[in-house]
């Protein structure tokens, strides 16, 4: 009898060894893949947590910077949730976030710490305690405005009024809880007034060799009165102070430079019907003072109070809020207008030349010094027009000198809308060269009317006066044009771009940067 081959059974035997060691090897990878797949998910939770506090620490340090009194827990927390993103579910799980207060290099910030349990996928693996933290300091830089609000024929009791709001929301906005942030106003009509009881000897200061007994007036002298800083001129008798320089094409009225010794002296010679109120005009038997000469032919002349001197004078960099809104209080409907002089001023209001006692009289050594590269200073003109029933700007005799004509009117190729678009080109060109940012707001229509027809005055006021203006944006929102006839039609639009440009400010003033 044959015996029975064992190779068949043996074979079976492996093959069920084999199936065994399988599972035992696919059980091995699924774990060693769950142990791998926890420690990832749990590397990215650690790194979304750090995403989360880096954000709540720059936001905190900012708000720090900007007010002691800022709740920094409030703001960590909220930074922190939203910044979780899809993974808050999963990671706010006995999650905790502490904020506190830090130094560095001299810089204030803030730290944010927030620790959540990293809990396993894997049943038998206790939850993890994660910490992870951030660290932000701010630095202030400090910040510098001029405002400039007209005040021309053009602004009557109601458009004064929505100024007047404007301005004192613009002023709570940038200077409230900011430690190195000023304001300075420059209320404007064909020019601005500098007139300041506390620096009543700056028309002798400021002008130049000759600039008070000019010329022309030669005749008005010999009647008795001493100079246009005669106490008995009508613009000294009505606080009014208007001074001029660097009118010719290129010069930009010298803004950069110091004030001693540098200026003209406006007056206007003019009919008494054309006065301002606040004095009485004076008149006098001779020469017309507008030729320029002492001799000529002799008639009766006036000298009025300028109407085109604005009654509220250019109040210097400020962060006195009851200053600011008495200044505002002050404006007053005047004449004419004049844009790029009141550009000039209030560049003026910004330069590190017009310093100390000499300039404006002001301390904490201001105006600062010109940015320097390290973006330590921020310098911004706010400028708001209204351009309906404009149709001649930057043309008139405060254009030009006493006897002369407007440098370049004559000129072919566009005569004077050409000389206007390139004395903007020129004031804002010398304003970026320099690191100031300018900021136009323009509200106005074309439908005001007058014997000749319809006034286009918007669109004359864009087609001359904004391929110069241009020249001064850094980007196209710096130039609002808004459809309205006055400010009053237009306020809403205006105080929401007013907010977005004192956001922007303030952001451009603090620096902060993340150190852990």
């Amino acid at each position: 009898m044959k015996k029975r081959s064992n190779r068949v059974p043996s074979l079976a035997r492996q093959r069920g060894a084999s199936a065994v060691f399988l599972l035992l090897l696919i059980a091995a990878v699924a774990v060693l893949a769950a142990f791998a797949s926890d420690g990832t998910r749990m590397t990215a939770d650690a790194a979304q947590m750090k995403r989360a506090t880096d954000a709540a620490a720059l936001a905190s340090a900012a708000a720090y910077a900007k007010s002691r009194d800022a709740d920094l827990q409030e703001i960590a927390e909220r930074y922190v949730a939203v910044n979780l993103g899809m993974d808050r579910s999963q990671l706010s799980r006995a999650l905790s976030v502490k904020v506190e207060t830090i130094t560095k290099n001299d810089m204030p910030g803030t730290r944010v710490t927030a620790i959540f349990e990293a809990s396993s996928m894997l049943s038998q693996t206790p939850a993890e305690s994660v910490t992870v933290a951030s660290a932000a300091v701010s630095r202030q830089r400090s910040l510098e405005v001029a405002l400039a609000l007209p005040n021309t024929l053009g602004e009557d009791a109601a458009n004064l009024a929505v100024l007047r709001r404007l301005g004192k929301s613009f002023a709570s906005r940038l200077i409230e809880d900011a430690e190195s942030a000023w304001l300075a106003l420059v209320p404007y009509s064909q020019s601005v007034n500098i007139y300041d009881p506390a620096h009543d000897n700056r028309i002798r200061l400021w002008s130049s060799p000759g600039a008070l007994n000019p010329v022309e007036l030669t005749s008005l002298f010999r009647t008795g009165y001493a100079s246009l800083a005669d106490r008995r001129i009508p613009d000294r008798r009505a606080n009014l102070l208007c001074m001029y320089r660097g009118l010719n094409r290129g010069n930009n009225y010298f803004w950069t430079d110091p004030p001693s010794g540098q200026f003209g002296v406006h007056y206007r010679h003019d009919l008494p019907i054309n006065g301002s109120p606040g004095a009485t005009p004076i008149r006098w038997i001779g020469p017309n003072p507008d030729f320029g000469l002492a001799n000529g032919v002799n008639d009766t002349r006036f000298m009025v109070a300028d109407r085109g001197c604005p009654q509220a004078a250019l109040l210097p960099l400020s962060k006195n809020l009851n200053d600011i809104g008495e200044r505002l209080d002050q404006m007053s409907t005047r004449f004419n207008v004049n844009y790029a002089i009141a550009m000039g001023w209030s560049a003026m209001a910004l330069a590190p030349s017009f310093r100390g006692g000499s300039g404006w009289g002001l301390d904490d050594d201001l105006p600062k010094d010109f940015d320097d590269g390290t973006g330590d200073r921020v310098k911004a003109i706010v400028f708001l027009v209204n351009s309906s029933d404009q149709r001649w700007f930057d043309t008139d005799s405060y254009n030009a000198y006493t006897g002369q004509k407007i440098d370049g009117d004559s000129d072919t190729g566009g005569g004077e809308a050409s000389v206007v678009t390139e004395r903007f080109s020129r004031l804002c060109s010398s304003f970026r060269a320099r690191g100031l940012k300018f900021y136009l707001i323009v509200t106005g229509n074309d439908e005001a009317t007058d014997e000749d027809g319809q006034i286009l005055s918007a669109s004359a006021f864009r087609r001359i006066a904004g391929p110069g203006l241009l020249v001064c944006a850094e980007k196209g929102s710096d130039q609002v044009y808004l459809s309205g006839k006055d400010f009053v039609a237009s306020e809403g639009r205006i105080q929401s771009r007013l907010d977005d440009i004192v956001d922007e400010l303030r952001q451009l003033a603090a620096l902060t940067t993340l150190v852990e």
